[in-house]
């Protein structure tokens, strides 16, 4: 009897200390920015952050001021009832320090439009109809060059002045996920439903490195920075290499991943943890979680890092939320 009596102030005292450190590691939103409709891709420039929404627009906000400032709209489209409906806007990237944005939007038929927008004059660089390519998504290599990415797993880069292919490269037959590239412009990291993540020259498109072995299905996004790229997966993984050091791991979620992101020195990953759409940020050298951020609403679709106190955050909804970290 007494040995009972123990045993349950015994449990009494880990379940007590269990949910008093989830306390200690729980943090809610700051607070949160209204957009127009769902935001898929966002950019952040110091004070500023562009939200490319389904309702056909990018808002930029005053990230701090919590002010819009204003917002970037594109055509209208005809569904296949041939009703008008605003596009939705699948990615954005931002040249820095430069008014010039480039954006992929839905287009007729399932295939995909490229616009830029510089200094608010908004120019199509392809169009849906008459090029019929199925891009994902943009990402700027210079100001006058810009990477492509096909569902077909095509990734491509295209110089601006003299609209012409650089190089068009497919790595894997796998169907695309997703590709971005590191702050220093120089190398690209590739992810499919394979699993593997490809690292690309993306100069010349040439295959640098293949990461393997920390994921057995799809990746549905990437981070890279300062040689440490993380993976968001359907397997239920956030998968962790680090180039320099050669380590790889993953870190296991209760429900699929659906996106990740990453501090700039490397140091700290985010990943979607769960049925309820928390955020765990986590310590990529010791693994240890740092936080967990509760309060998103739907399922996400960007995790920022901002800065060493701030993160930026978007799911499948209008609302946009700012957390200090």
């Amino acid at each position: 009897m007494i040995s009972t009596k123990r045993n349950t102030k015994k449990l009494l005292l880990i379940a007590c200390f269990s949910l008093l450190s989830v306390m200690l590691f729980a943090k809610n939103p700051e607070y949160s920015l209204l957009a127009k409709g769902a935001v898929y891709s966002i950019v952040i420039e110091n004070d500023i952050l562009y939200a490319a929404t389904d309702a056909g627009s990018i808002d930029v906000f005053n990230w701090k001021t919590k002010m819009l400032k204003k917002n970037i709209s594109f055509p209208m489209i005809k569904d296949f009832m041939g009703d008008e409906m605003a596009p939705k806007i699948y990615s954005i990237d931002k040249w820095p320090n430069k008014d010039r944005i480039i954006a992929v939007t839905q287009g007729k038929h399932g295939f995909r439009n490229i616009f830029m927008v510089d200094n608010g004059i908004r120019t199509q660089i392809f169009d849906a109809e008459k090029d019929k390519m199925m891009i994902k998504k943009a990402l700027f290599f210079a100001e006058d060059k810009i990477l492509l990415a096909t569902l077909g797993n095509e990734i491509m880069l295209y110089d601006l002045q003299k609209k012409t292919f650089v190089y068009i490269k497919q790595l894997s037959t796998s169907v695309f996920s997703d590709f971005t590239i590191n702050p220093e412009k120089t190398l690209l990291a590739t992810a499919d439903e394979s699993g593997i993540i490809h690292i690309m020259d993306a100069l010349t498109g040439e295959l640098v490195e293949e990461l393997r072995g920390q994921s057995v299905d799809n990746i549905y996004q990437l981070a890279f920075a300062n040689n440490v790229v993380v993976g968001a997966g359907q397997d239920r993984r956030a998968v962790v290499y680090k180039r320099t050091t050669h380590q790889a791991y993953f870190v296991e979620s209760s429900f699929l991943i659906y996106s990740v992101g990453i501090s700039d020195d490397g140091k700290y990953a985010a990943f979607s943890s769960g049925e309820k759409n928390n955020i765990q940020v986590f310590n990529t050298s010791t693994k240890k979680t740092k936080v967990i951020l509760e309060g998103q609403r739907s399922t996400l679709t960007q995790i920022k890092f901002v800065n060493q106190e701030y993160m930026i955050t978007t799911s499948e909804d209008k609302n946009i939320m700012v957390w200090k970290w």
